[in-house]
């Protein structure tokens, strides 16, 4: 079965007010790499709300979430949760004012400068709408909210940790970033 646009657009309409504050809360509360634990429990209690299986603490503070709705592909969809050791300086209601410890003992402003809270915001938003979809796909998601892609640690330690091992092989992975462009375009390109 599919499902008609509108009603899709009807759904998507109606997580944002929820998003919009997942987001603005993750924005105000950053965390540097490999040290998500927060992050990580957002998105792990939302996964267990919405029903899917989760394992946490994969790579210390990777998440792995699995909804299995029949036959059919097994399908990654992948969010970081790292911020910046960088002062915000937007003036935003919901800014940052965290400092945090950094790997070298240095004590340091964070913020999220690179938009892993919008990826955090859309891969619940993702989970929330296909957990409340599943008679139009057929098939396993599996849900990752990686640390450390800051500082490229977070992808090695999840699969150090036994990410290809533990779990169903994806047939497709796939990811985003936000980036500076026209509200509303996707851009992609075949391969790795």
């Amino acid at each position: 079965m599919t499902m008609p646009g509108n009603e899709l657009v009807s759904r998507i309409k109606n997580l944002l007010p929820e998003l919009e504050r997942v987001y603005t809360d993750i924005h105000a509360h950053p965390e540097l790499s490999m040290q998500e634990t927060r992050t990580a429990r957002i998105g792990a209690d939302h996964l267990r709300g919405r029903g899917y299986e989760v394992t946490d603490g994969i790579g210390e503070t990777g998440v792995v979430g699995f909804l299995r709705n029949g036959d059919g592909p097994t399908v990654m969809l992948r969010a970081d949760m790292d911020a910046l050791p960088v002062r915000e300086q937007t003036g935003l209601p919901y800014a940052s004012t965290q400092m945090a410890t950094d790997s070298t003992g240095k004590t340091v402003p964070v913020m999220h400068a690179c938009g892993h809270d919008m990826h955090v915001t859309w891969l619940m938003g993702a989970a929330t709408l296909l957990a409340e979809t599943q008679d139009a796909w057929k098939g396993t998601l599996m849900l990752v909210f990686q640390p450390a892609e800051e500082t490229g640690r977070g992808a090695q330690a999840m699969v150090d940790a036994g990410l290809l091992g533990r779990f169903p092989k994806p047939d497709v992975i796939l990811g985003q970033h936000v980036m500076v462009g026209p509200a509303g375009s996707i851009g992609s390109r075949a391969g790795v």
